[in-house]
């Protein structure tokens, strides 16, 4: 495994908020992560694993991170624009599926609920258009994820605010556009 994603899990299990962004925001503030990538395929079920198993902590956090990386990490880089399927959307289904133990075999409601799980991240992204940015789309998925496991299995997690801070660091920003998008102090600048 990765030294990075094994430093995550590390972290992850230190952890006891149940809130999945904030989780989030200390996952893609660690050494290493930029400002889109593959990465956020990772963080993403990495961050609600956590928050659920801090809401429900009925299983092996660790055992349960590690078969994340393991699953999210075969997500490849740029699928949003080339596959039609953002990898943090993916990333909500592979958090679904290893918490209820489902794989391509499984019978009944679970296996359809893991790919519901993703193709409802995908609307919500593909809602607020493109280009890309993983910072957003990883926290419209998280809220998602969060919505559907209280519908889905009665489990709260918390949800904090979220403000993008790197939207400097992002030269296709679509600005005020984006849900998380915040005008810098004194600046006048105007994304379109």
């Amino acid at each position: 495994m990765d030294g990075l994603y094994s430093s995550m899990i590390d972290v992850c299990v230190s952890l006891n908020t149940k809130d999945p962004v904030e989780i989030f925001r200390i996952l893609v503030g660690m050494d290493g992560i930029p400002v889109n990538g593959k990465e956020h395929h990772v963080i993403v079920p990495l961050a609600l694993v956590t928050a659920f198993w801090n809401a429900s902590p009925d299983f092996d956090l660790r055992s349960y991170l590690t078969e994340t990386v393991e699953r999210a990490s075969e997500v490849p880089q740029t699928i949003c624009g080339y596959w039609g399927c953002c990898g943090s959307a993916v990333g909500t289904g592979i958090f679904y599926s290893v918490i209820t133990k489902t794989n391509p075999l499984t019978r009944g409601k679970r296996w359809g609920l893991c790919n519901r799980m993703t193709s409802e991240s995908l609307l919500d992204i593909s809602e607020v258009g493109g280009p890309r940015c993983c910072k957003r789309n990883a926290v419209l998925s998280i809220r998602k994820a969060r919505e559907f496991v209280i519908r889905e299995l009665g489990i709260e997690m918390d949800i904090s605010d979220f403000q993008c801070k790197t939207h400097g660091g992002n030269d296709v920003c679509i600005g005020y556009n984006c849900p998380f998008y915040i005008r810098s102090e004194g600046s006048n600048e105007i994304h379109t």
